[in-house]
């Protein structure tokens, strides 16, 4: 894109009020999530998990990466109570937190307006666990559910939202 027509985009998009945001998509056990893409440290292959005792079934263990150890999250153990393949391993940013999640594929990358985001409805049970979706979208005609990393962090820890 020239630097003429990404200005005009901008204008436009500034002009409109909504602006979009890159969404890294993913599958785990056939369903679309995804994060928003500047969360996101890297994606790798699955390798060696090292367990770590007294934690909650859904935190596999620790991973490490370039020397520093990032807690395992399995999204499917936690959503659904089923084991996730053991594709491969998205990894958040160190200034979010130490936390690499379980997936079974990147899908693809999205520019979603924040206009065309639904909110996610809360459930009333204490174990509901829609609150780790924070939102939706359509995309490819198939909806796709936005995870909240606090959430989830809070669902595990028991320490609420």
């Amino acid at each position: 894109m020239s630097e003429m027509a990404e200005t005009s985009a901008n204008v436009k998009e500034e002009a409109e009020g909504e602006k979009d945001e890159k969404y890294l998509i993913f599958s785990i056990l056939g369903r679309q999530y995804a994060f928003e893409s500047r969360l996101i440290g890297e994606i790798a292959l699955f390798d060696a998990v090292y367990p770590l005792p007294l934690m909650p079934t859904c935190v596999l263990g620790v991973i490490n990466r370039y020397s520093i150890p990032y807690a395992l999250f399995d999204i499917g153990l936690l959503l659904f109570k089923t084991p996730s393949p053991c594709g491969k391993v998205l990894v958040l940013k160190d200034n979010i937190d130490r936390i690499a999640f379980l997936i079974d594929d990147v899908t693809g990358i999205a520019d979603i307006p924040q206009g065309e985001l639904l909110d996610a409805e809360r459930g009333n049970e204490t174990d509901d666990l829609t609150e780790a979706i924070s939102a939706s979208f359509n995309w490819n005609g198939e909806d796709v559910f936005v995870l909240d990393i606090r959430r989830i962090l809070a669902h595990v820890t028991g320490t609420g939202t």
